[in-house]
């Protein structure tokens, strides 16, 4: 069996969200001085590639604890949506059947792959604003249907599931509202409605179907094929979200 590992490096200096804190991570002991290392680590969850758990949008959705580990194993696909993503585009889901590699089955895993990968912080093409603020997201539409499939999970290469400005990225940065209003020609209003304010988040949540997000590592070597996927975060009791190590299968 192959692995191939679709988790982004993670690290102390790597951007985050703008409504939360930075890493810190701290030495409480050293080789030097005590012979052996031990870090403390001061973190939100959702950093990296992570898992929301239906709870982190829903109160009476399942938390990390109550996540059978086989719900986050299973076959699936990863969709390749290179071709038809670019800034701020919102796919649709005529798109995402037709760059499927096959149909997609009832309770699949669905990876959408976007290609934005290259912008996270780990990469010589970064930019920190088109990775958070900048970055497309799939129409609503396209997370009714794979809920109706009753899918294991979603995953994405995205800092978010849900379109960018359909985030606080659009209460906090006026000027980027203004830019793709110019490049829509139209009021914001009208192509992001307000109701699909974290819509995907939401959806998903209420029927218990985790997120992936912030996937990366080597996603394109399995982009465009049903491959088996496994997402491990924490068994974390009460737990809305994790770091988590998320890798494709191939025999």
């Amino acid at each position: 069996m192959k692995v191939i590992d679709l988790t982004q490096p993670w690290g102390d200096r790597m951007p985050t969200w703008p409504q939360f804190q930075s890493i810190e991570v701290t030495d409480i002991t050293t080789h030097h001085r005590d012979r052996k290392s031990t870090m403390l680590v001061k973190t939100n969850m959702h950093t990296g590639t992570h898992i929301d758990a239906p709870s982190h949008y829903c109160e009476t959705g399942k938390h990390l604890g109550e996540i059978p580990l086989e719900d986050l194993v299973g076959t699936g696909l990863v969709i390749d949506l290179r071709p038809v993503t670019d800034r701020w585009h919102l796919y649709r889901l005529p798109q995402v059947l037709a760059h499927a590699p096959e149909p997609i089955r009832d309770g699949d895993v669905v990876v959408l792959y976007t290609g934005w990968e290259r912008y996270n912080w780990t990469q010589k093409t970064r930019d920190d604003v088109t990775y958070f603020d900048r970055h497309p997201g799939p129409h609503p539409e396209v997370i009714d249907y794979l809920v109706d499939k009753k899918v294991k999970w979603v995953g994405s290469d995205l800092a978010s599931t849900d379109h960018s400005l359909c985030t606080r990225v659009r209460l906090m940065r006026p000027d980027l509202v203004a830019e793709y209003e110019a490049m829509t020609g139209r009021p914001i209003g009208e192509t992001l409605p307000e109701t699909w304010f974290d819509y995907n988040h939401y959806k998903t949540a209420r029927n218990n179907v985790p997120l992936l997000e912030n996937l990366g590592g080597d996603l394109a070597v399995v982009a465009g094929r049903r491959v088996t996927l496994g997402a491990f975060p924490w068994r974390w009791v009460g737990g809305e979200a994790s770091i988590c190590r998320v890798a494709a299968l191939l025999d």
